[in-house]
């Protein structure tokens, strides 16, 4: 890898929905290849937790739900997904297929999880603890939530 490593503010493509962003880290090729993110260089936040989804059998979906306070960053680094994006105003898929491609999901975004190849293994990396009490699981209650917010983010 040649210049230096851009940061993750330098290079990220934004999405429709307002709490997330796609972007890219680093990948270094020789006879195989090597990606890797350095929390708060190219992760918004330091990791307290991370886990990986694999194995998921055909047609399943997952996810249907957001967070309070836990951001996460989502990498596909094997196969292919559709993350189903939703922040109460704008309702988005975005295709993870590249394993140095990142999405970013700030707090208080819905998120489902559909169309998982066979080969599927997601890495999700995230800001907090498990905590239950973070969880909003229920999407009537998350959009009452979410339509709240973005009323006050356009009074200001």
């Amino acid at each position: 890898m040649k210049g230096p490593i851009p940061t993750l503010k330098e290079q990220h493509d934004i999405t429709k929905t307002k709490l997330s962003y796609v972007f890219t880290i680093p990948k270094i090729e020789d006879e195989g290849f090597l990606c890797f993110a350095e929390g708060k260089n190219h992760l918004p936040f330091d990791v307290k937790r991370f886990y990986y989804i694999a194995d998921v059998i055909k047609g399943a979906r997952r996810g249907f739900h957001a967070h309070h306070k836990t951001r996460q960053v989502l990498f596909c680094i094997k196969g292919s997904i559709t993350i189903v994006l939703d922040d109460g105003q704008y309702r988005e898929k975005v295709v993870l297929n590249e394993s140095n491609k990142g999405i970013f999901l700030d707090r208080m975004m819905w998120h489902e999880m559909e169309d998982f190849t066979k080969d599927t293994v997601l890495l999700v990396a995230a800001s907090e603890y498990y905590d239950e009490k973070d969880y909003i699981r229920d999407y009537q209650e998350f959009s009452m939530i979410a339509n709240k917010r973005w009323y006050r983010y356009q009074q200001k």
